[in-house]
This record gives C-alpha cells, sequence and structure tokens, in this order.
C-alpha cells in the first residue's frame, strides 16, 4: 500500500511538473491523515518567487496586533511568560513587500495560506486531533536542501500563531550554523540557545527575548560554538525541549532548523520533537533529495509537507474573491 508520504511527495512531483508546463493547479490543495503513523501531510504555501502575492483588504491579523496589549489581554498576561526586560524590537520595515507577515500586513492571501498550515498542527499540539502526539507542541521547520524557504516559512508561521486566541509561540533559531531567523529579526549578535547549553550557569529567561508583539518571543541560535551537533544532541538540550514545551500549557515552541541534506544537526533535531513541517521549493527540488530527506525521520512523527515559492497563483481566486466581497 502506498503510504500518505509516497502519495504527498507524488503530488508535490506533478505540481512543480504542472508549474513547469504553465498549467493552473490549485496552490493549496486538501489535508490527507494516515492515522495510522500519525502523519499529516500538508501542501501549501503558493508565495511566489520572491515571496510575493497578491494582496487585499483583509486586515483581521493586522488590527489584533495593534490593538491587542499585553496589559489589555488576560490571556497574554496570565499563561505568557512575564518578561520584565525592556522588549525586543523586531523591525519589519522592508518585510512586507517580501511576502513576510507583519502587524501592517493586510494580505489574505498569505494569511489564510497559513492559517491552512497551522490549523492542524495546533490541533494535534493540544491533544485535540485523533491519537495524542507526544510532544505535539514542540514543532521543527526544515528542508531539503538551502534556500528553499523554511526561515520564511517558520518566520510567517510564527506569526500567523501569534494571533491565536488561546496560544503563545516561542520561535526558536535552531540553525546555530547560519542563525537565518537571527539575522532576520536582528538578534544574531544577542546570547541564546548554544549559550544555554554551553554554560550552565547561563540562565534560559535571560536568553528568551520578549517581543512587541504580546505573545511571541524569540530564543537566537547564540554564540558559535564548534561542537554545536553535540550541543544539541546532549542530555542539556532534551531537558531544555522538555521545559521549553512544559513550562507553558498554551505554549507552542517553533524549531527553524537547518536543511536536512546539510547538516547532521537537523536529524538531531528532529529526534526532540513532535512534529515537522518540511518545506519543499516548487520547481526546484529534486524529488530524490525529499525522498532522503524524510527516510531520515523517525516513521512516527507527525510531518507536514509545505509547497513553497510556487509561481501558480490560481489559488487566490478562492480567497480573494470571498475576502473582497463585503
Amino acid at each position: 500500500m502506498v503510504s500518505s508520504i509516497e502519495k504527498a511527495v507524488e503530488r508535490l512531483n506533478k505540481a512543480r511538473v504542472s508549474e513547469e508546463a504553465g498549467e493552473k493547479e490549485p496552490t493549496i490543495t486538501a489535508l490527507a491523515e494516515d492515522s495510522a503513523k500519525s502523519t499529516l501531510v500538508v501542501e501549501s504555501a503558493g508565495i511566489g518567487v520572491d515571496g510575493k502575492d497578491e494582496s487585499g483588504g483583509y486586515a483581521e491579523e493586522a488590527s489584533y496586533f495593534s490593538e491587542v496589549g499585553a496589559d489589555d489581554d488576560p490571556l497574554a498576561a496570565s499563561q505568557s511568560e512575564l518578561v520584565e526586560k525592556e522588549p525586543f524590537t523586531i523591525d519589519f520595515e522592508g518585510k512586507e513587500h517580501l511576502g513576510y507577515l507583519t502587524p501592517n500586513s493586510d494580505n489574505q492571501v498569505v494569511w489564510e495560506e497559513y492559517r491552512v498550515i497551522k490549523r492542524p498542527l495546533l490541533i494535534n499540539a493540544f491533544g485535540k486531533g485523533a491519537a495524542p502526539v507526544e510532544r505535539g507542541n514542540i514543532i521543527l521547520v526544515t528542508s531539503s536542501v538551502p534556500g528553499e524557504g523554511k526561515t520564511f516559512t517558520s518566520f510567517n508561521l510564527a506569526m500567523s500563531i501569534a494571533t491565536e486566541l488561546d496560544s503563545t509561540i516561542l520561535m526558536v533559531d535552531g540553525d546555530v550554523l547560519r542563525s537565518s531567523l537571527s539575522k532576520l529579526v536582528g538578534a544574531e549578535d544577542k546570547p541564546g540557545l548554544l549559550d544555554v547549553l554551553e554554560d550552565p550557569d547561563v540562565e534560559l529567561g535571560d536568553v528568551i527575548l520578549g517581543t512587541q508583539i504580546p505573545k511571541l518571543k524569540i530564543l537566537p541560535a547564540g554564540t558559535r560554538h564548534k561542537h554545536s551537533t553535540e550541543l544539541l544532541a546532549s542530555d542539556s538540550m532534551d531537558k531544555l525541549i522538555a521545559e521549553l514545551g512544559e513550562r507553558y500549557p498554551d505554549r507552542i515552541v517553533l524549531i527553524d532548523a537547518p536543511p536536512m541534506l546539510a547538516t547532521t544537526e537537523a536529524s538531531v533535531l528532529t529526534m526532540k520533537v513532535g512534529q515537522i513541517v518540511m518545506v519543499v521549493e516548487a520547481g526546484r527540488t529534486p524529488v530524490e533529495a525529499v525522498n532522503e530527506s524524510i527516510e531520515r525521520i523517525d516513521a512516527n512523527k507527525v510531518l507536514g509537507l509545505v509547497l513553497n515559492k510556487s509561481r501558480v497563483k490560481s489559488g487566490s481566486q478562492y480567497y480573494g474573491g470571498y475576502y473582497g466581497s463585503y
């Protein structure tokens, strides 16, 4: 019997071929779940080559970010990690036109695509699915090779989760060699994950950054270390992951990890999380590379595939027409 993962890879390959042929395939397809293997397949996120897509006037998330503060939201005050120091300010300038979700973004197509991606992840995270998922609230985002858009996906997924009423999000830069996520938010010079793992005197609470978005916090990659793989594979990392995932019942921990085929660190990290999102670049990533990456992941893990950088725009007709009709 062909597994749901094999079917997903086959559909991704067909999507890539169709795209190269100029066919208009839907950008977002249905979700498929293989309950026997607790495997979730997501094919989504046709954001365009440069992360761009059509924009519209729907701004539900933008209103949430601008109008709700930590002092105004009882959920944020009672369930979020209290941060006494000054919040770290993410510089969103220039990011919106590249397709990143920001507090001022009104691109309803991209917002909707990330709703499709996050919803099954949240269901698994908080035990609302058909079967419980161990460490389901700890989610890792990776890809097969560099340049497929995993950090782009991590950032946008975190921004989308930050709009949830009943959960908070901690975004962790686990790509400790490149620190792409830390650089994206301007925290590349901050202590972080590796510092906590390397030095027992460094407190986790001292390196987690609260931001101007009440429900979004960041753990940077930290100071580079020549034994980063060993640090990520250590018992200290297991304890840290457990602490991050269990300290607050409403918390999602989202880890931006290295590409599966580029380093050994990604494979190490997949063993410590409950759900994995693999980003696949449309029209570029060989199916063989996707298959090889999947083979390196425990078959019992919940695995989602996200098709990124699709040139196909037909998905916008489903959302744009609806949200623009009132």
